[in-house]
């Protein structure tokens, strides 16, 4: 899988799209003026905003449109490291080679995704490390939709534990 930068015309989106082989199989807007991010795959279409939090903003938190936390994010920029939490798991993400995103469960040998990210240029620099901790949760809010899709019945079900 890689994640493919889409010309836009305003200068405060960017689009971007996972690709597998020649099929596109996930399309993410990130706004960067509201903090927000649109997922769109074939049978869903998804609006997410972003937030900053923590003494230094080195935290981030996601919230769904109706303003629900499903996710928290944090990173080691240093060490190219972080963790996502989603509906109530975590997973670990790392960046190797200056270019790979890696999302796995437990360990890096056993990775639930790796994508090449050498396609898609960043709002800061045109360096694929050098991303935001926004661009970072788009990217990573995007794969963990992917691979983890909820159900309608599963989605009724947490969005009711979160609001109660």
């Amino acid at each position: 899988m890689k994640w493919v930068y889409v010309n836009q015309p305003s200068a405060y989106i960017r689009k971007y799209e996972l690709t597998e082989g020649e099929e596109t199989k996930l399309v993410i807007k990130y706004n960067l003026d509201q903090q927000s991010v649109r997922i769109s795959s074939e049978e869903n279409h998804r609006l997410f905003f972003i937030d900053k939090t923590g003494l230094w903003h080195n935290k981030t938190i996601l919230k769904n449109e109706y303003g629900v936390e499903i996710g928290r994010m944090g990173i080691d920029k240093v060490h190219g490291t972080g963790i996502i939490e989603m509906e109530g798991k975590k997973y670990n993400y790392t960046i190797q080679n200056g270019s790979q995103l890696v999302v796995f469960e437990h360990t890096v040998s056993a990775p639930l995704a790796v994508c090449d990210m050498s396609a898609a240029p960043s709002f800061t620099s045109l360096a694929a490390v050098k991303y935001s901790n926004e661009e970072y949760a788009c990217f990573l809010l995007g794969i963990c939709w992917y691979l983890f899709p909820l159900n309608a019945v599963e989605q009724i079900e947490f969005t009711q534990a979160t609001i109660a």
